[in-house]
């Protein structure tokens, strides 16, 4: 399709418009997030963002919050597809996260943590967070009713990043003035074949409140340190030069083009054309007969 002049081919994966998107749209709603909750809490420090990584569009929010606030920047994939941890491959159930290749549009030389978090931690929790034995037993615990009717809406992806960002607390040695920002990115209304299967099959005798305990100990109370790497220069540079395999010798991007994005300065530059891409779209809307935005 891309060899036909007639198609224009959008690729999440390489558009840096998904990356600026973010930076400028998600990153600032999740400030505001923070700093709504640091003037309820003095003192509080934002440490951390935590996302999965798609087309890792979303973890451009975080450089804004990293640049602004000092928050360090958690990257999450699946442990059955480990790609940034162990440059490892294989088959998955969290739906929304990619695998087996860093998209061209991840800034990996500004990421912090990585962080695997395994299929059966988001399935058994599913169950936990989906059902009233599972919440019963969370609200045992003294979780606030606030947060148990959250929950409830939570898909896979959403409690990968609720895993993710425990396990992350625990590796940079978190305490009770450190904030986490993390984004809930699918609803529980999803999954409901994902549940039956579930039903039918790990817990073809039932889900009850043994069950959800197991459940909300092993993956919430249980979740540590094991699959995080806090990356170093080494680390951060060994997951930019896997990349190379897929932009560069499979999709032929200019090896100049992949190496630029190795420094910051390419990215800061990148972050700076959010202003002209929306006076381009002003200007196209208005051929169209759309008045500008506000």
């Amino acid at each position: 399709m891309d060899k036909d002049p007639g198609n224009f081919i959008l690729n999440q994966f390489t558009e840096f418009a998904n990356y600026v998107g973010h930076h400028e749209v998600t990153g600032r709603a999740l400030e505001h997030l923070y700093e709504h909750h640091a003037a309820l809490h003095p003192g509080l420090r934002l440490a951390a963002f935590v996302a999965a990584s798609g087309s890792s569009g979303t973890l451009a929010a975080g450089e804004r919050l990293k640049a602004d606030h000092g928050a360090r920047i958690a990257a999450v994939e699946a442990l059955e597809c480990p790609t940034m941890l162990y440059n490892g491959f294989g088959e998955h159930n969290i739906q929304g996260i990619g695998d087996k290749h860093i998209p061209l549009i991840h800034n990996v030389t500004n990421t912090d943590v990585v962080v695997g978090v395994s299929d059966s931690a988001c399935d058994e929790l599913g169950m936990a967070f989906g059902t009233s034995e599972g919440l019963a037993h969370i609200a045992s615990l003294g979780v606030d009713s606030a947060v148990i009717d959250t929950l409830r809406h939570f898909g896979l992806s959403s409690i990968c990043n609720v895993v993710a960002s425990i396990k992350t607390a625990r590796e940079l040695d978190l305490g009770p003035d450190d904030a986490i920002v993390t984004v809930a990115t699918d609803g529980s209304e999803l999954y409901g074949s994902e549940r039956e299967s579930m039903a039918a099959g790990r817990y073809a005798s039932g889900f009850g409140p043994s069950e959800a305990a197991a459940a909300v100990t092993t993956h919430l109370l249980g979740a540590d340190t094991s699959h995080v790497e806090a990356l170093d220069e080494i680390g951060r540079n060994r997951i930019f030069n896997l990349a190379y395999y897929t932009w560069v010798e499979q999709r032929g991007i200019d090896f100049a083009d992949f190496e630029v994005r190795r420094g910051q300065d390419f990215w800061r530059h990148v972050q700076t054309m959010a202003p002209t891409w929306d006076a381009m779209i002003d200007e196209f809307n208005g051929r169209a007969g759309v008045p500008a935005a506000d």
